[in-house]
């Protein structure tokens, strides 16, 4: 007997859809729906433009699993989102994407935790606490494009920080830089919040 859908790896998932089984992908679509369009949302100028790409990500997904090597679908399908949203840049003529300077911390990825996330016990401290992640998601959208999608693909995509290295093609110590940076300006805008 199979196991149901949300049990089953997405490489089980990925086999059943080459073998004809429709409803893998759906299962695949259902996993990945909110991560996905969360990010092309934050990435994307409105929300009918993150509507379209969600469209077109998926689209070259399905095209493109016949050339998917199994192994990890999630850095695969990642790599296509950002794709996505960087040709669709180019095509709307975007912001140049500048870089920034680079600095290494290993903690990058607690600070920002600790940045995001608050825990709320009285009914205030959770209406404080939605004010300041709607502000902290303010704060990500204002980053350059080269932070706000290492910060979405680590808390959108759940991607390790190598993952994220390996899909950009870039050395590891440049994406934890990036990482850092953006936890400094995002330290730096909550501050102002506060002040």
């Amino acid at each position: 007997m199979t196991p149901p859908a949300d049990m089953r790896s997405d490489d089980d998932l990925i086999g059943a859809f080459r073998a004809g089984d429709g409803s893998a992908m759906e299962a695949l679509f259902g996993r990945y729906r909110k991560p996905v369009f969360a990010w092309l949302l934050r990435m994307a100028p409105d929300r009918a433009e993150a509507e379209d790409m969600y469209q077109e990500v998926w689209l070259k997904a399905i095209r493109g699993i016949g050339g998917y090597a199994i192994g990890n679908f999630k850095a695969w399908l990642w790599r296509i989102v950002r794709n996505t949203a960087a040709d669709r840049a180019r095509k709307c003529m975007a912001a140049p994407l500048l870089d920034e300077p680079l600095g290494e911390d290993a903690d990058a990825e607690t600070r920002l935790d600790q940045v995001a996330d608050g825990a709320a016990v009285t009914a205030l401290a959770r209406m404080e606490d939605t004010e300041r992640r709607t502000f902290l998601r303010t704060a990500i959208s204002e980053l350059s494009v080269r932070l706000r999608e290492v910060v979405l693909l680590r808390i959108n995509g759940e991607l390790e920080f190598r993952e994220i290295a390996e899909m950009l093609g870039l050395p590891l110590g440049t994406v934890l830089g990036r990482m850092n940076l953006a936890v400094k300006k995002l330290r730096k805008a909550v501050e102002r919040l506060k002040g």
